[in-house]
């Protein structure tokens, strides 16, 4: 009984830790209002950039989770124009531009 208790033990240790094993998921793009933003994707698109440029992405995902549009908006226009950019940077930029161009135009005024 003792061998079967030891072995159900170990079986069950060995199935939690293999479920924590694997490939880590990357966080969805969050909705807001209905309009998808790839904040992520942004993010990773900038993970070797420089700290300033990381900088203003971090400001963008801040503003973009606390519905300021329009900081958000302007700190993309900023990452838009740097000089520094990739073509692959540049087009995330872009893309992330337009969706929160369409989130700014979608979205409810702010309660006063």
């Amino acid at each position: 009984m003792k061998k079967l208790t030891t072995l159900l033990a170990l079986g069950a240790i060995a199935l939690f830790v293999g479920s924590g094993c694997g490939k880590k998921e990357t966080s969805a793009a969050p909705q807001v209002n209905g309009v998808t933003v790839d904040v992520p994707k942004l993010n990773e698109a900038f993970a070797n950039a420089s700290p300033e440029l990381k900088g203003t992405v971090t400001q963008v995902g801040f503003s973009v989770r606390y519905g300021k549009y329009e900081e958000a908006l302007m700190n993309l226009d900023k990452l838009a124009n740097d000089p520094s950019l990739t073509e692959p940077q540049k087009k995330v930029v872009n893309e992330v531009l337009e969706q929160a161009k369409k989130l700014a135009t979608t979205a409810p005024p702010p309660a006063q």
